[in-house]
């Protein structure tokens, strides 16, 4: 059984690569991108939103005080069929938010809703968010800035949780501090793998040309898949990483909604294009496998605890130190407490999660058809 061993040390590899890379970029003063001429433009920033009464406003106020002026900048919100007052607060905003214009999609789903505001952006560029994220005063102005000195098609943004204080919030940060992990060390080399929707800023294709990059007929995904598509483009993706540039997002509040958004996420993987991202996910995928798969056979076979216990400190010593470099860049050192619990419930939640995301994602498709 101890080639069991040798199975994992790929994954140790490549997250010590991570780690590595990591470090050197957070010390690097962007020089990489092709300057080009300074020029105005505009952003339209796209909102979809749906039954976002309780955390709307916050948004609304957020917008409402950016440092960009205003002739840079449009809002557009989606609602897509919201049964709250959503709409109600986002009617009474119209005094407080320059240019903004309220569309409602009639429930066609997030991606059809997002094309709604692409179709009556004004923008060259197109901005996202989601209507429970908080912005900072100058992540606009951060955006914009970014958009006149790099040349560049996409921009992707960093995102972080909103802190609650509870065990379970503290879990999901620490866990979403990984995923913000990969997406900085594969976005900084221009050759991101996943995204976040919450902060993205894309050129304008065009409605029509959205909804084909983005593959309407799954339910899940816009974010990557437009991003998937971007780079078969060969268009230049980088990372915006300025303080003020970072996106604040709710987290889940109790463990059932929590797995049901992961299963969201993860159903759109058998449809994932890029290699890379393949390769990652099913490495990370059959790592964390195999390891449940030791953990359950070691109580029948007690000889296989000292391979478990291998097979663990293999996999945790990457995890950590790649944690342990984004805690220090968020000021968020206190989550690592967590990191042995979490880190013991990894596994079992990584596969029970992958298979119902790939079961989910499958049945999806062939409804569809």
């Amino acid at each position: 059984m101890k080639w069991l061993l040798i199975a994992l040390l790929p994954y140790t590899v490549v997250f010590l690569v991570f780690w590595i890379k990591l470090q050197q970029e957070t010390r690097k003063v962007r020089v990489d991108h092709k300057k080009q001429k300074t020029r105005q433009k505009l952003l339209s920033v796209v909102i979809p939103l749906k039954d976002e009464a309780s955390n709307i406003q916050n948004l609304v106020n957020d917008l409402s005080v950016q440092g960009l002026d205003t002739g840079h900048y449009e809002v557009i919100f989606v609602d897509d069929a919201s049964s709250d007052s959503t709409l109600d607060i986002l009617r009474s905003s119209n005094k407080i938010l320059h240019d903004l214009k309220i569309l409602e999609a009639g429930g066609v789903g997030k991606k059809k809703a997002i094309a709604l505001g692409i179709e009556q952006a004004k923008g060259e560029f197109i901005v996202t968010t989601d209507g429970d994220c908080r912005v900072k005063q100058d992540w606009l102005q951060e955006m914009y800035n970014f958009l006149i000195t790099y040349n560049a098609e996409m921009i992707i943004g960093a995102v972080d949780i909103i802190s609650t204080g509870s065990l379970m919030n503290c879990f999901i940060q620490l866990e979403f501090l990984g995923l913000q992990a990969v997406t900085e060390v594969f976005a900084r080399q221009g050759k991101p793998v996943i995204c976040n929707g919450a902060n993205m800023c894309f050129r304008n294709p065009g409605p029509e040309r959205y909804i084909e990059m983005v593959k309407e007929n799954i339910t899940s995904g816009d974010d990557i898949f437009l991003m998937e598509s971007y780079r078969k483009q060969g268009k230049i993706i980088t990372w915006i990483d300025s303080p003020s540039s970072m996106v604040l997002t709710n987290a889940p509040g109790s463990i059932a909604p929590f797995i049901k958004q992961r299963i969201r996420w993860t159903s759109k993987s058998p449809f994932y294009t890029q290699p890379s991202l393949i390769a990652l996910a099913v490495l990370v995928f059959l790592t964390n496998l195999i390891i449940s798969a030791i953990f359950i056979i070691s109580f029948f076979f007690p000889s296989l605890w000292p391979i478990f216990l291998a097979l663990f400190i293999m996999k945790s010593i990457p995890d950590l130190l790649l944690l342990a470099v984004m805690a220090r860049k968020r000021g968020k050192t206190r989550l690592l407490q967590l990191f042995l619990p979490l880190q013991l419930l990894y596994p079992f939640y990584i596969v029970t999660t992958g298979l119902a995301g790939i079961i989910k994602g499958l049945f999806s498709s062939r409804q569809g058809k």
